[in-house]
């Protein structure tokens, strides 16, 4: 019994002794976002105020109309990305071959 006391007196210290030792301080401040841009504001002047039904609907399929041009531009860019993309393998491809025929030559 002597001996179990005498642990947990032990324990206390160590445990007493080793908060004084822990020293956690927090950030200034915490920035949120901070490895992209932030989105623009929304420009609301340039949404349309419609009075009536039939000009709500006439603006909505403006706007989607809208939408599916830039979908098309997106899908030809798209495109043209990937075949510049094949342009510049297959020109570090024949740069490649260059440089091992020069190497070998070289060495003749």
């Amino acid at each position: 019994m002597r001996t179990r006391h005498w642990f947990l007196g032990a324990a206390a210290v160590v445990l007493w002794a080793a908060a004084g030792c822990v020293s956690a301080k927090a950030p200034e401040s915490i920035a949120v976002n901070v490895g992209g841009p932030q989105p623009e504001p929304v420009d609301s002047s340039r949404v349309p105020d419609p009075q009536t039904l039939e000009e709500a609907r006439y603006e909505l399929r403006k706007a989607y109309a809208n939408i599916q041009a830039l979908e098309r531009q997106v899908a030809k860019l798209e495109a043209d990305k990937a075949e510049y993309k094949r342009e510049r393998d297959k020109a570090r491809r024949e740069r490649d071959e260059y440089k091992q025929r020069l190497e070998k030559h070289e060495k003749d």
